[in-house]
């Protein structure tokens, strides 16, 4: 059997409401971009291709046929001379179970600080973000990595909060899951438009950070906004969808420096946002753990399933951040 780590088991410790609301949530993330979260898997494992951390990913079934185990890698600091980060916990999984589409088996691999976990093409880096000049001024020349080359472009003007906003601040925690080859690794900052890869950010709306990644579409207290300086207003063309009250998906379009990181090159760049509704504290402006996930990637396919697995295994529980 497959253990939880202390912290998934503090999470599914919060109110029966926010377990239906996880449950019906990653289906309804998957229903809405033509995929399925629940993957069909035989009786007999099925050992697919190594990935760079040197643990096989398979297809064991768990409870019969809805959940798979791929490999788990570990992120890097870059401060630390690109060292894999330890888990203050002690927590280090090779392997993690979950309801990913086996036909994605040896093509993603979980990605692991110890505290969070993301989903992410196989083979790839993550590493922790650091702080740093990141994003050149908005109208800026930006020269951009990608894995068909190297792109220049000029971005249009874009807002000062949502994700971009938050990484790299005070306050925040940011993994970027990005390819090994990329020359201009986005571990500083926040990522250059057209940016290939995953950016995860977990915050709280404690800090002004936290009030970044959600004020542009969550509606909090106008002081709260004011103090922090954030646009409350979402660019242009930028799509929002409201899967549940809590949370929120966004789309934005090629050409369109918007609320997710990454945006503004030459692909559409997909998101999510998380916020508990806790009506008392958003109207007292308390803390409350808030996160969320950009997925930059030439071929988009896999960004339904990423995508969905990070807001079942982060919704943030009330009280956890």
């Amino acid at each position: 059997m497959i253990s939880l780590p202390d912290r998934d088991r503090r999470r599914r410790r919060g109110p029966a409401r926010l377990v239906s609301v996880v449950s019906v949530l990653g289906l309804t993330v998957l229903a809405g971009c033509s995929s399925s979260l629940l993957g069909t898997t035989s009786s007999t494992g099925r050992a697919s291709p190594t990935s760079s951390s040197g643990a096989p990913s398979t297809t064991v079934p768990v409870n019969g046929e809805v959940a798979v185990a791929f490999p788990v890698v570990a992120c890097v600091d870059p401060n630390n001379s690109g060292s894999p980060i330890k888990s203050r916990t002690g927590w280090s999984p090779t392997i993690l179970a979950a309801p990913v589409p086996t036909s994605l088996a040896g093509k993603v691999a979980f990605y692991t600080d110890g505290v969070h976990t993301v989903l992410g093409p196989t083979g790839w880096t993550c590493a922790l973000v650091t702080p740093g000049a990141g994003n050149p001024s908005p109208g800026a020349p930006t020269t951009t990595s990608t894995t068909v080359g190297t792109v220049s472009t000029v971005p249009t003007t874009g807002p000062t909060s949502g994700q971009s906003g938050a990484i790299g601040a005070q306050g925040a925690t940011t993994l970027a899951v990005y390819p090994p080859n990329d020359p201009l690794p986005p571990t500083s900052g926040p990522p250059a438009p057209g940016t290939e890869g995953i950016f995860a950010t977990y915050a709280s709306t404690g800090s002004d950070a936290g009030v970044d990644l959600v004020c542009p579409f969550f509606t909090i207290p106008s002081w709260q906004s004011e103090q922090t300086g954030c646009s409350t207003t979402k660019p242009a063309g930028e799509s929002t969808n409201v899967l549940t009250p809590d949370v929120i998906q966004v789309g934005d379009p090629p050409g369109l420096v918007g609320s997710m990181a990454a945006s503004g090159g030459q692909v559409a760049v997909f998101g999510v946002v998380l916020f508990p509704q806790i009506p008392s504290a958003i109207s007292y402006g308390s803390p409350i753990a808030v996160a969320t996930e950009s997925c930059s990637l030439t071929g988009a396919a896999l960004c339904p399933t990423i995508l969905s697995d990070f807001d079942v295994r982060e919704f943030p529980v009330p009280g956890a951040g």
